[in-house]
């Protein structure tokens, strides 16, 4: 039984990959083929976003962590980030230089994380801050949100939207300062 017990976090975020591809789907004929899946899109997201954040506990509450786990999780968010925002971009929904930021805000953070996991001497595999958490957090519920304020046709859905994209920028650039920043003061760079 404990070794079923080991693989249930490994196993959800699995799903949630498989998740991802079927919000992506419910995007496309919502948007491109004008068909009713706001009901889909919303249980699908919901789905996702609680997987995410069970996956993790599980694998804490149960000693079944692993590097293979953490990084699978990571792969896993990053797979339902960039598909969702490619189809959103393709119906020009979301801009697409924010898929651009969105991109090299991963590429600082596997790379800053490298670096301060040396410099702290920690054995996890990836290396988080505040504000880079929040970044992240808000990354995965874009799309989500897109799709909400869609549905219930919010008149200032697309200023809402804006709002969010420029305020998660900005806290965003500050992550990657502190986390830069951070790698080279603690290494004597400076």
């Amino acid at each position: 039984m404990k070794i079923i017990v080991r693989y249930v976090p490994n196993l959800i975020t699995i799903t949630r990959i498989i998740l991802s591809v079927l919000f992506v789907q419910n995007i496309i004929e919502q948007f491109i083929y004008a068909k009713e899946r706001n009901v889909n899109l919303s249980v699908l997201f919901l789905s996702i976003c609680i997987s995410d954040l069970l996956d993790g506990k599980i694998a804490r509450k149960t000693n079944s962590t692993s590097i293979i786990g953490a990084k699978l999780d990571v792969f896993a968010d990053l797979f339902y980030i960039m598909i969702s925002y490619i189809a959103l971009i393709n119906i020009k929904i979301l801009p697409i230089w924010y898929f651009g930021f969105v991109c090299l805000k991963f590429i600082e953070f596997i790379i800053t994380s490298k670096y301060i996991k040396n410099i702290k001497k920690s054995d996890k595999s990836f290396v988080f801050d505040s504000a880079g958490r929040l970044v992240s957090a808000t990354f995965l519920v874009i799309p989500g949100i897109v799709c909400i304020y869609r549905y219930i046709g919010a008149n200032n859905a697309i200023i809402t939207i804006d709002y969010i994209i420029y305020i998660t920028f900005i806290i965003g650039v500050y992550s990657s300062y502190s986390r830069v920043k951070l790698c080279f003061i603690e290494n004597k760079l400076i």
